[in-house]
C-alpha cells in the first residue's frame, strides 16, 4: 500500500520523480534547484527565474540567505539594469 502523496506525486509530477538507491521514489527538484539558482558576484545574493503560466513575463524569486557554494555565477536582471543606466 502506498502513501497518498506518493501516489498524488506519481500521478502529478511523473516525469520529475527520480528512483533512489534504496528503491524509494523522491522529488527531483533539489536537482532542478541545482540548475536554476544562479547566484550574483555584484549584489551577493542568489536568484532562480520563474516562469508562470498566466503571466507572459519571466519573474524572479530572490533569496538574501542562500548558500551559494556550487552555484553558476551569474549577474542578475537587477544588476544589469543598473549597469546599463550608469
Amino acid at each position: 500500500m502506498t502513501h497518498i502523496i506518493e501516489s498524488y506525486l506519481e500521478r502529478t509530477t511523473r516525469d520529475r520523480i527520480i528512483p533512489d538507491k534504496k528503491g524509494y521514489r523522491t522529488c527531483g527538484l533539489d536537482k532542478k534547484a541545482d540548475i536554476d539558482i544562479k547566484h550574483c558576484t555584484q549584489c551577493k545574493r542568489c536568484w532562480e527565474p520563474v516562469c508562470k503560466p498566466n503571466s507572459s513575463k519571466t519573474q524572479f524569486y530572490w533569496y538574501d540567505d542562500f548558500p551559494a557554494y556550487g552555484k553558476e555565477t551569474k549577474t542578475c536582471p537587477t544588476c544589469l539594469t543598473k549597469n546599463k543606466n550608469n
